[in-house]
C-alpha cells in the first residue's frame, strides 16, 4: 500500500475503535456520527485485507493484524499531535543549539565578542558558529535552516524582496592613518582623502565602496593601492605605511587602541555603513531565531 492512497484520517478512526471496542462509542470518541464510523472501518478492512474488529458475544475483539498495527499507529498519532499541537519551546538556560550566522568581519569583531559573554551568562551551552559572507545571499540555507542569520553592511548585500530586512545600525565611517603620519593631522581634508594612498578593505572581494561611490559623485576618485578582506591585515599595512584605511567607525576605535594607529575624523557629509540583518520567512515564527534576534539587537543598541 502506498501512502499518499491512504486517507491518514481513517488511522485515528481505527485508533478509537481499538480503544472502544465499539462503533458508537468510537464514533463519539472522535466526534463521528456513528455510520460515518462505520463506514471507516469498512474501508479500513478494505485497505488491509482484514476484518479488524470482529462482532463476538463478547463484544467487538481485535484480530491479530489489528493488534499487529495498533501500537506503530498510536505511537505515529501521540507523535502527529505533539508536533502540531505544541509550539516549539526554546529555553536558553538549557539549551544545546548550534546557531550559524552568516556575516563579515566587522561583526565577528564587534558584536560577536559581547555576544558571546552575554550567553555565557544567560545560555552557556549555545554554540555560535560564523561563516564568512559572500557575495551571494545564501537563500537556500536560510530557508532550510542551515543558516540562521546573515549580518552585513548594505554596500555588500543584493537582498532580494521576499527575504525578511531589518537595518540594526547606522555606523559613521572613520579613518586610520599611522601614529606619526607626517601629512594627516586629527582631520582629514577632502583632498587628504583623495591625495593619500587607501587600503581598501573588502571583505567580499569587491572593488568599489560607498565611499568610491560618494567621491564619484563629485567627480573624484581615491587612490587604492592594496585590497585587503580582513581588518587586521589591513591595519598592520598601514601602521607600516603612510597609506590610509576608511572603515567603520567602532573598528576603527577597536584597531586604534591595539595598534600603534591614529583615528582621524573624515570630511563632513561622508555617507555611512547600514547594518542589516536578513533572514528567511519560513523560519520567522521560530522562538530559537526570535530569542537570538532579540539578544544581538540589544548588543547593538549599548
Amino acid at each position: 500500500m502506498k501512502l499518499h492512497q491512504f486517507d491518514l484520517n481513517l488511522l485515528r478512526a481505527f485508533d478509537a475503535l481499538m480503544i472502544e471496542r465499539n462503533v458508537t462509542k468510537a464514533a463519539q470518541r472522535v466526534f463521528l456520527s456513528q455510520p460515518a464510523m462505520s463506514h471507516a472501518l469498512n474501508r479500513l478492512r478494505q485497505h488491509f485485507n482484514d476484518p479488524l474488529l470482529v462482532r463476538t458475544p463478547q463484544g467487538m475483539l481485535p484480530s491479530a493484524r489489528a493488534l499487529a498495527l495498533h501500537s506503530g499507529i498510536q505511537q505515529a498519532l501521540k507523535l502527529l499531535e505533539q508536533q502540531l499541537d505544541e509550539p516549539d519551546i526554546f529555553e536558553p538556560a538549557n539549551s544545546q543549539r548550534r546557531f550559524v550566522i552568516s556575516t563579515t568581519d566587522y561583526v565577528e569583531c564587534v558584536l560577536i565578542p559581547p555576544l558571546i559573554s552575554r550567553l555565557k551568562a544567560i545560555a552557556p551551552g549555545v554554540h555560535i558558529e560564523i561563516v564568512i559572507l559572500r557575495e551571494q545571499i545564501p537563500e537556500s540555507e536560510l530557508a532550510n535552516g542551515e543558516i540562521d542569520l546573515v549580518l552585513g553592511f548594505d554596500e555588500y548585500m543584493a537582498v532580494p524582496k521576499h527575504l525578511m530586512r531589518e537595518t540594526w545600525l547606522t555606523e559613521p565611517l572613520s579613518a586610520l592613518v599611522r601614529e606619526g603620519h607626517p601629512e594627516i593631522g586629527n582631520q582629514l581634508s577632502l583632498e587628504q582623502l583623495v591625495a593619500t594612498p587607501h587600503v581598501f578593505h573588502s571583505p567580499l572581494g569587491t572593488h568599489e565602496s560607498i565611499i568610491d561611490r560618494f567621491l564619484s559623485t563629485q567627480g573624484l576618485t581615491r587612490q587604492i593601492s592594496v585590497n585587503s578582506q580582513s581588518y587586521m591585515s589591513a591595519a598592520a599595512i598601514v601602521s607600516q605605511s603612510d597609506h590610509l584605511l576608511v572603515l567603520p567607525q567602532k573598528v576603527a576605535q577597536m584597531l586604534a587602541s591595539h595598534w600603534p594607529l591614529k583615528q582621524v575624523s573624515l570630511p563632513s557629509n561622508m555617507p555611512s555603513y547600514h547594518l542589516n540583518c536578513v533572514w528567511h520567512p519560513v523560519q520567522q515564527s521560530q522562538p530559537g531565531l526570535q530569542w537570538l534576534k532579540q539578544i544581538m539587537q540589544q548588543i547593538v543598541t549599548i
